[in-house]
């Protein structure tokens, strides 16, 4: 459970981490957000950059809506050699495993509705993780969701192992997902900054060996 003590150490340790460059979170294409949901976790930033560049010059006149990615999906058979093709076809990397969670997410927002940019980003600002999104698709968790409903201008953060160390070394103790998107959230609105920019300023300064838990 998070209370206000933890709230106030998150906030007291985001004053000292420098405000950060101005970053783009917004996606609108929905085919791309589809594609990044399903590639962009436990990857290298680099890898997840060319996968979405190699698709952007290669498929992107063949794949522009949900029927047409369907129908790419249904020329390779769903298996491991088959989405090993599918995944070399789309974003010239072997992640099979990721091409069979991109027919489960396809599957699954085909099943509610969710067919394209404006219908995504309804239900990225109706829906919560535990109710719609949770088990939907195998390996696709909390700090998937919370990216992706990021992509859609819902004002968050996402639990990952920089936005997690973070949050853990300020409270001391360690903290599930969902504690740690409620604590970096109300940490932001103590320091009067949206929550998407304090997760983007621990991110830079994460990365860039800024903060004391990274060192």
């Amino acid at each position: 459970m998070i209370d206000e003590v933890d709230v106030e150490r998150v906030a007291s340790a985001g004053r000292a981490v420098a405000p950060a460059a101005p970053s783009v979170l917004v996606e609108e294409d929905f085919v791309v957000n589809l594609l990044e949901t399903v590639l962009d976790y436990m990857l290298q930033t680099p890898v997840v950059v060319k996968a979405l560049d190699y698709f952007r010059a290669n498929r992107w006149d063949e794949v522009r809506t949900l029927d047409e990615l369907d129908a790419v999906l249904s020329r390779y058979p769903d298996d491991q050699p088959g989405n090993t093709a599918l995944a070399v076809h789309l974003w010239g990397y072997r992640y099979w495993t990721r091409a069979e969670q991109l027919r489960g997410l396809a599957r699954y927002f085909r099943s509610i509705g969710v067919v394209d940019g404006a219908s995504l980003k309804a239900w990225a600002h109706a829906s919560e993780f535990r109710r719609d999104f949770e088990g939907r698709v195998k390996g696709l968790g909390r700090a998937v969701y919370q990216a992706l409903v990021m992509r859609q201008g819902v004002d968050t953060v996402k639990p990952d192992v920089h936005v997690r160390r973070f949050a853990e070394a300020a409270v001391g103790r360690r903290l599930g997902d969902a504690d740690v998107v409620e604590v970096v959230t109300r940490a932001a609105r103590v320091l009067e900054i949206e929550a998407h920019e304090l997760d983007w300023r621990i991110w830079e300064a994460s990365v860039g060996g800024g903060l004391p838990q990274d060192r």
